[in-house]
């Protein structure tokens, strides 16, 4: 296969998980560009900064407080929740997961667009039901930004590095990193911090480092079964 062919389509397979991964809808349903009160927080990763889940339901941490904080590590768990092998490969898991984070009035779209993306991805992926315990698709947070807070509804902004594909020589996609910024639209419902929307955005994206290089597929796959990901909906 020529090189020009895989690159496309490793930029194929990676814009469509990053079409599943964003979501949409954010700024077509009126989202300010301009944040109102962009206030960071303090770098986010786990239960999120200054912030504790109070519980986990469906594998997902839930039960923030209702403050700016609160709202910051909703958006980073919501996202990693959606960023794991299990959300793409297990419909009924999926489901579950958007049934926890997603609000009322958005789940059901939301889980129609997810489903029809995931199916393209694997298709652009190469993924097999044989193939599927390999796949490599991991997320985590690089910090976020609070653009806008009331204790009804808030904007979050998450800057992520993804990893994503398949370790395997006859892989249509080697597994590949890119860089994303989530803006997540929260509403407090029942208790808890609910998305509304999500859309994504490239970048910011860092050089690669001269002295570094990919590693093996099979340096891959073995680090894939070493690190556990954050168990955060299987």
């Amino acid at each position: 296969m020529k090189i020009g062919a895989i690159v496309f389509g490793v930029v194929l397979a990676l814009g469509m998980a990053l079409t599943l991964f964003g979501g949409g809808g954010a700024d077509d349903q009126g989202t300010p560009q301009t944040p109102a009160d962009s206030t960071p927080t303090s770098q986010a990763g786990g239960s999120g900064p200054g912030a504790k889940a109070s519980a986990v339901k469906g594998g997902v941490p839930v039960g923030y407080p209702r403050s700016k904080d609160g709202a910051a590590a909703a958006a980073v768990n919501y996202q990693v929740a959606r960023s794991s092998p299990g959300y793409f490969t297990d419909r009924a898991l999926r489901h579950q997961v958007l049934k926890t984070i997603m609000s009322s009035s958005a789940v059901a779209a939301q889980q129609a667009q997810d489903d029809q993306s995931v199916k393209g991805l694997m298709a652009a992926l190469g993924v097999t039901e044989q193939s599927a315990p390999d796949m490599v698709m991991r997320a985590a947070s690089l910090g976020t930004s609070v653009r806008s807070y009331s204790d009804d509804a808030a904007t979050v902004r998450v800057w992520m590095s993804e990893v994503v594909g398949v370790p395997t020589d006859k892989s249509k996609m080697p597994v590949s990193g890119t860089y994303s910024t989530y803006t997540l639209v929260l509403q407090w419902e029942g208790g808890d911090w609910k998305v509304a929307t999500i859309d994504q955005a490239e970048g910011p994206t860092p050089l690669v480092a001269a002295d570094q290089s990919a590693s093996s597929t099979e340096e891959m796959r073995l680090a894939n079964q070493e690190f556990e990901a954050p168990r955060y909906a299987g």
